[in-house]
């Protein structure tokens, strides 16, 4: 398994995470009656061995609210294959039948009780366009009439990363969507994206998702350009010196014989590009969160030249009750 692929899975041990995955990107009705706060991994008590063995896979668990339907279950699968499969519903058909067989052998799911909901989702970041096959029964082929209901059906749900609008992928408060944003942007828009991650992992509330979001990311860099040392990234909010490193990179030129004039107005060009980019986000931010921004805010926002500073506000809008409470009228 790739560095990168493990990463990204860890990250998708964090029941944060996959409460976003299905708030932002299941588009049905019934996610709103789901039990967020009952959501737990499945792993451990109630599968077997055989589907323990799927270490790509996650399998969760939530209540429905309000009713006595009992358990949804999440077959999660992240896919990191180059060539999509064609035939995951038949993967998926297998994984499923273990989970149900367990839940039956752990008496979990019993005759009065009947079987719970399944989602199986996959959440594919490859290239190749991942196909038409979301379903099993599109994949059998002259199948003689009347043998129709006889065949096993299942269907899965496809988020195709590389697919997605930027429409889609416009939910501010949603860690998973800046994730895909980071996974499919061009390199010199990661301090941009990475300073928006930051603003949504304050520190402390969050500190072992940040501290996985921080190996996700270096191991991102690392996939970019293979090979290339990449020098100790402590923190998300470490910007400056990642957008040093991946102009370097970009630019494939070297820089140790340029004139220290050139030099300093690179960087400061470098950091004046950082500091509009973070007053964009916060206003950004700012519009989501409290609707219309004053003029006399915005004026406010592109006055202030810090990084410390933008960046705490960027914090600070995450709890702020009203724009007055941000202190920048």
């Amino acid at each position: 398994m790739a560095q990168h692929d493990s990463g990204y899975k860890l990250l998708f041990s964090h029941p944060q995470m996959v409460e976003e995955l299905l708030r932002g990107f299941v588009h049905e009705l019934w996610v709103q009656d789901l039990d967020y706060a009952s959501l737990e991994p499945a792993e451990a008590s109630f599968t077997s061995a055989d589907l323990r063995e799927r270490h790509g896979d996650r399998v969760w668990r939530l209540r429905w609210r309000g009713g006595p339907r009992g358990w949804l279950y999440l077959y999660l699968v992240l896919e990191f294959q180059s060539t999509p499969d064609p035939f995951m519903a038949v993967r998926l058909l297998g994984y499923v039948a273990l989970l149900l067989a367990d839940l039956v052998r752990t008496k979990v799911a019993t005759p009065a009780l009947g079987l719970p909901a399944v989602l199986p989702l996959v959440l594919y970041n490859g290239k190749r366009t991942w196909g038409k096959h979301a379903d099993l029964a599109s994949l059998f082929r002259s199948v003689p009439p009347g043998t129709e209901r006889y065949l096993p059906q299942l269907a899965y749900l496809l988020i195709d990363e590389s697919r997605l609008r930027p429409e889609e992928l416009a939910l501010p408060d949603n860690r998973v969507a800046t994730l895909i944003r980071l996974e499919t942007c061009a390199p010199e828009d990661l301090p941009d994206l990475t300073a928006e991650l930051a603003a949504l992992l304050p520190r402390g509330e969050a500190s072992e998702l940040r501290e996985h979001f921080t190996t996700w990311l270096r191991q991102l860099l690392r996939r970019l350009r293979p090979g290339v040392t990449i020098p100790q990234i402590g923190d998300l909010e470490e910007i400056a010196m990642l957008e040093e490193t991946l102009t370097e990179w970009l630019n494939g030129a070297e820089r140790k014989g340029r004139v220290e004039g050139q030099h300093e107005g690179r960087r400061a060009g470098r950091q004046e590009g950082q500091i509009e980019g973070m007053q964009k986000l916060l206003l950004q931010m700012l519009e989501q969160r409290f609707g219309a921004v004053p003029v006399e805010v915005r004026r406010g926002v592109r006055v202030i030249t810090s990084a410390r500073k933008l960046g705490a506000l960027a914090k600070r809008v995450l709890v702020a009750v009203s724009l007055a409470e941000m202190g920048l009228e």
